[in-house]
């Protein structure tokens, strides 16, 4: 009878400290797009200086541009591209490797 009880508290206080995250985590970040994070930026804002990202860049073009101003190199994302689309049948695996490598500015 007393174990019953003390499960069934336990519960409750799960469920309560649960809760209890979920509705003050909207009061902690009241405005999540006025935090900063280095590299999420587009480099074409901060003049190709790091921290930033080309990933941020609107096209194509300006990805394979930002790439070469920021000096990254294909081959520092070919392993990357290549370990997403490990697993996949072949025909899967080319089409994952294609949109990453594209999705890099590649």
């Amino acid at each position: 009878m007393i174990i019953g009880i003390i499960n069934n508290m336990k519960k409750f206080i799960g469920i309560l400290s649960f809760a209890l995250v979920f509705s003050i985590n909207p009061i902690i970040i009241k405005d999540a797009n006025a935090v900063y994070i280095p590299g999420r930026t587009p480099c074409s804002e901060t003049g190709y200086k790091k921290p930033c990202s080309c990933l941020k860049e609107s096209s194509w073009t300006k990805k394979r541009y930002c790439n070469f101003r920021a000096g990254k190199k294909k081959g520092d994302y070919v392993e990357r591209c290549a370990d997403e689309s490990y697993g996949y049948s072949d025909s899967i695996a080319k089409k994952v490797y294609k949109d990453c490598m594209e999705e890099y500015g590649f």
